[in-house]
């Protein structure tokens, strides 16, 4: 039997956010965050890679790694990530508690570190050196008129800053000198979210092909008219790429809605519906081919 971990040494600063969920949950809330996370965040890091990568050296390489998942089945995707948020029962003197997946290993791995001495100090060290880098590079590009590395830069800072800070004070599953875990797939409202991240994961790939392939199109002419106006490389994007490519975003906003609306591979893989992450398709499932209730399904 697992002992679930104090919720408050792993999310100690969602209560509200916790709250809301836990308040707006049930098979069709269930269905409406699905709908609303992996559509945003799908669309939003897909159109990020693509312009990010467009005219970059290796960006055919690029783009076939990220676009791999698609490759693999919702079954096959949600048995991988179940392996990596797989829990055990820590195991006292036994490296990152026996852990075999991936991210408890991780994450008890990190509390080891953070517990120890001269490896906490080289961490911390290298990650402050990673925090003067970022910080020098923002200056430069805010210096240099390039302020989408210089904000690029900023953005990146902000996690690094935190984890820094999290190395000093304490971060990882440890705590009274044993392992302390996360129950990915058990621990409701947050177990929704971390069952999204595995279909986000195949379709950003999806997203960023069709995406790169409508930047790829907008014409040449109205990008070079609007530098010869004077036009940087926001506003080139904001002004010029964006309106040009409103169709296509409308277009991948709808295949997702109507791809997430049928999620039912993953659910059933990892959950089944339980610990409160039922949805609509598994729901009819389970009605009408577990309880026989055909009418209901």
């Amino acid at each position: 039997m697992i002992r679930r971990p104090p919720r408050s040494t792993l999310f100690p600063y969602t209560t509200l956010f916790r709250s809301a969920l836990s308040v707006l949950r049930g098979t069709l809330f269930n269905n409406l965050w699905w709908v609303i996370t992996v559509t945003l965040v799908a669309s939003a890091f897909g159109l990020g890679i693509a312009v990010l990568a467009d005219r970059a050296k290796y960006e055919a390489a690029a783009k076939s790694i990220i676009f791999l998942p698609m490759a693999i089945s919702f079954v096959g995707a949600g048995i991988i990530w179940r392996f990596m948020f797989q829990a055990r029962q820590p195991t006292a003197d036994v490296p990152h508690g026996g852990q075999t997946g991936l991210l408890n290993a991780l994450w008890v791995g990190l509390g080891e570190l953070t517990q120890s001495t001269w490896p906490k100090t080289i961490a911390v060290a290298l990650v402050a050196l990673i925090a003067v880098g970022l910080v020098v590079l923002a200056i430069n590009g805010f210096r240099d008129g390039i302020h989408g590395v210089g904000w690029g830069a900023v953005v990146v800072l902000i996690p690094v800053l935190w984890f820094l800070y999290s190395l000093v004070v304490g971060i990882g599953g440890w705590a009274d000198g044993r392992g302390q875990i996360i129950l990915f797939i058990q621990d409701s409202p947050f177990n929704n979210l971390w069952l999204m991240v595995v279909l986000i994961w195949t379709q950003v790939g999806f997203t960023m092909i069709i995406f790169s392939a409508a930047i790829k199109a907008v014409p040449a002419v109205l990008i070079e008219a609007a530098m010869v106006d004077g036009a940087t490389e926001s506003q080139l994007f904001w002004k010029v790429t964006m309106p040009q490519i409103m169709p296509t975003i409308g277009v991948v906003v709808t295949t997702l809605i109507v791809l997430v609306m049928k999620v039912f591979d993953i659910v059933k893989v990892m959950t089944n519906g339980n610990f409160d992450t039922q949805v609509i398709a598994n729901e009819l499932w389970q009605r009408a081919f577990t309880e026989l209730n055909f009418g209901r399904g």
